[in-house]
């Protein structure tokens, strides 16, 4: 079965149009074309605006690109023939893939400009954290994929070691050493790690701590000097990328908030409200019944 990918269907959306809406166009009257499929042409121009990194691209990668497109173009091609593009779920889908594609190139575009890093805040970033960057932080910890299974994982705690409950309820593949990672230095630990291992005293295990691969319980087993001494332009492009990161999780809420504050936006069911909290929702369950037994 042939998958294509989201972005793959996205650029096959756009150039689908290349070459059409004036009619059939014939080869003397569109410019530096490549391949057509029918008398639909990919030419050098919408490459351009599809690879915006074209120069340099090595001219394999070019002609798969360009393969890949040809096979889209024959697909999409059938498809329209065969009324595919008519099925009510089909045109939602593709309504969604577009809205969420300018979505997100909505948000690059006002994010471009508004999350630029000088050196000096790069500079200055070091010498607070100049501390951290002078120790490795030898750390274990136990991985698990639900909430609940997090909240056991910290009641078997009070009764057992940590190596143990590793051991026997962790996912992570370190479970069978007790949860050890080995000595781990600033910058090479997830962003949710570093934010607890810099605050814990050796020996001491966090809270649960939430990231994108599950639940998290972190012991700090110890600390030690680092054994490499860490130059300000070792971490720069680390120090950069973490930055740059921050300002734009920063900038993408302020503008975020403030076209919520202009939108028209209405709730009919208060439960799938931003924010709300067991009460409301309780409560608007409780409308909802009273509404239906009245019917």
């Amino acid at each position: 079965m042939r998958v294509i990918s989201v972005i793959s269907l996205l650029l096959a959306l756009a150039l689908a149009g290349c070459g059409k809406g004036d009619g059939e166009k014939r080869a003397g009257s569109v410019q530096d074309p490549i391949v057509r499929v029918g008398d639909v042409y990919l030419t050098e121009e919408s490459i351009g605006y599809l690879l915006p990194s074209d120069e340099g691209l090595p001219l394999e990668d070019k002609r798969r690109f360009i393969e890949r497109w040809v096979e889209t173009e024959i697909l999409y091609q059938e498809a329209l023939r065969r009324g595919v593009a008519e099925d009510p779920h089909v045109r939602e889908r593709v309504r969604t893939l577009e809205q969420e594609f300018l979505a997100d190139h909505m948000a690059f575009l006002e994010l471009r400009d508004r999350t630029t890093v000088t050196e000096e805040e790069i500079k200055a970033y070091f010498e607070a954290h100049e501390e951290e960057y002078r120790y490795e932080y030898r750390v274990s910890h136990i991985l698990v994929s639900t909430l609940e299974e997090a909240r056991k994982a910290l009641e078997l705690l009070e009764k057992n070691s940590f190596a143990w409950v590793a051991n026997r309820y962790s996912i992570d593949p370190v479970a069978r050493r007790g949860g050890d990672l080995g000595y781990l230095s600033k910058g090479n630990m997830i962003p949710e790690f570093e934010l607890v291992v810099f605050d814990l005293e050796p020996g001491e295990i966090s809270e649960i701590v939430k990231s994108d691969f599950g639940y998290h319980i972190i012991k700090l087993v110890g600390m030690r000097e680092s054994l490499v001494t860490v130059d300000p332009a070792d971490v720069r492009a680390q120090i950069l990328n973490m930055l740059i990161m921050e300002k734009r999780e920063k900038a993408y809420g302020a503008f975020l908030e403030s076209l919520r504050g202009s939108a028209d936006i209405e709730y009919y069911d208060k439960r799938y409200m931003r924010g709300a909290d067991d009460e409301t929702r309780r409560e608007n369950a409780a409308e909802n019944a009273d509404t239906a037994q009245g019917e």
